[in-house]
């Protein structure tokens, strides 16, 4: 026999809301908050959420590409971070105005090259450095070589 159970997911904006200024509430009021937002999280579009929230935070953040453009697309204009940025979506990264997660040194040499071969002089970008979980993330003994070439460019 076929499954008869209908599921369904209500999500609750004010709760959404209630969570976020508890949230607030314990951290220093100039601290600004960068959201996470998940492609079709729990069953529901990222852009009803992101279009809620976007004048209530500062950031966005999203695993891939096609989830930051889908944002730009739908109309926020907040900084978004692309936490898993691929080398060879760096120009569409620039293209609509996204912020990559820079987690290696040839992503960094990648990511200065594009910008320089586009002529811009400055440009936001995030750094990731292994904290322990060792999946992405700049070590230590990188630091020395990330401090050189990051001295070289136009950052």
């Amino acid at each position: 026999m076929g499954n008869n159970h209908v599921t369904s997911l209500e999500i609750d904006l004010n709760a959404i809301d209630y969570n976020l200024e508890f949230f607030k509430s314990k951290l220093d009021s100039s601290t600004k908050i960068l959201i996470v937002s998940k492609a079709f999280g729990y069953g529901i579009s990222a852009l009803k959420i992101a279009n809620h929230l976007k004048e209530k935070v500062a950031y966005f953040a999203v695993a891939y590409l096609d989830e930051g453009i889908a944002l730009r697309k739908g109309g926020i204009n907040n900084p978004i971070l692309v936490l898993h940025p691929q080398i060879s979506n760096l120009s569409k990264i620039i293209k609509y105005n996204l912020e990559p997660n820079i987690y290696s040194l040839k992503l960094f040499k990648e990511f200065t090259q594009e910008i320089d071969e586009l002529k811009i002089q400055s440009y936001p970008i995030h750094l990731k450095f292994n904290t322990g979980l060792n999946r992405l993330g700049f070590s230590n003994s990188d630091l020395p070589e990330l401090i050189n070439l990051f001295n070289e460019t136009n950052l």
